[in-house]
């Protein structure tokens, strides 16, 4: 390839194409915190400190945390906003096999039973509280998320859907996709 083809041909690309790309090649491989991959775009990052900031979150709710890269990273940027009262509290069926620093506390669990749920409540209690919902895609769970976990999110905070895009990415498991799930809350 002469110098300058790649560029050439990444500049030929459709949006759908390129979107692929970022989220095979960068996103999945190359996106790290502390030594761990995120699988987070680096942009959703930045929005995301960016409401932390605004929003005065002192505990982020994470659903689905694969490697721990940015819960690492949630905990660290809720430590240097907030202090070291600030919480993630991270649930997943599966832990990261790595140490998590004291502001991090790990359910292990199902993030839709029951006593997952009322573990959240009760840690969330009095917080100020962000939720990520990082986990299950499919716009039915997402959903239930959103209903079980929208108690714990005060006025002006947020709850956060991940991976809107996973129908660009052909992910027929998370078929239909998350955006679907706003059509029953808007009308």
């Amino acid at each position: 390839m002469e110098p300058g083809d790649e560029l050439s041909a990444n500049l030929e690309m459709t949006l759908r194409q390129w979107v692929e790309r970022y989220q095979k090649e960068i996103v999945f491989d190359r996106v790290h915190y502390r030594g761990l991959q995120t699988w987070k775009n680096v942009l959703d990052l930045w929005v995301y400190q960016e409401i932390l900031w605004e929003t005065e979150t002192d505990l982020v709710v994470e659903i689905g945390v694969r490697h721990g890269g940015t819960t690492l990273w949630l905990a660290d940027t809720l430590r240097t906003f907030r202090g070291p009262e600030a919480r993630v509290i991270a649930i997943d069926l599966v832990r990261p096999p790595i140490e998590f620093p004291a502001n991090i506390e790990f359910i292990l669990g199902d993030s839709i039973a029951p006593e997952t749920v009322a573990t959240a409540r009760e840690r969330a209690a009095g917080r100020k509280v962000l939720v990520l919902a990082d986990g299950d895609h499919s716009a039915d769970h997402v959903l239930q998320l959103l209903r079980l976990y929208a108690p714990l999110i005060p006025t002006g905070s947020s709850f956060i859907a991940e991976d809107g895009i996973v129908d660009v990415m052909d992910c027929k498991e998370f078929t239909p996709v998350p955006p679907v799930l706003a059509e029953p809350l808007v009308a």
